[in-house]
C-alpha cells in the first residue's frame, strides 16, 4: 500500500553509505517530517539509491510531499517497522 504525507522537514539524522559486491555506490538518508503544525506530528522516513548518491536530496526547513510504504522485518525475533520513501515531490 503506498501511502502520502506532507509536511516540513524539520531534522536530517545520521544516513548510511557503502558499495555494493557489483561495484555499485548505494545511499540511505533518514530524516524527520512535520507532518501536522497544531498537533506536532512527527514522523522519521528513509530514501535509499542502489546507483550512487541521492540525487537532488531534501533539506531541514523544506516542505515536502511524501509517498511511502511501511516495511517490517525481524531481527533476532524481535519485529521492526521501516517508513520507506518511493517518492518526494517538493512543494
Amino acid at each position: 500500500m503506498d501511502c502520502e504525507a506532507k509536511g516540513k522537514i524539520v531534522e536530517e539524522l545520521e544516513g548510511r553509505f557503502g558499495t555494493l559486491q557489483n561495484g555499485n555506490d548505494w545511499e540511505k538518508r533518514v530524516y524527520v517530517i512535520e507532518i501536522s503544525q497544531k498537533y506536532k506530528q512527527k514522523m522519521m522516513f528513509s530514501m535509499f539509491s542502489f546507483d550512487g548518491p541521492i540525487q537532488d536530496p531534501i533539506e531541514v526547513g523544506e516542505s515536502v510531499k511524501i509517498n511511502f510504504i511501511v516495511e517490517a522485518h525481524q531481527y533476532n525475533g524481535k519485529w521492526y517497522n521501516e517508513v520507506k520513501v518511493t517518492r518526494v515531490e517538493k512543494v
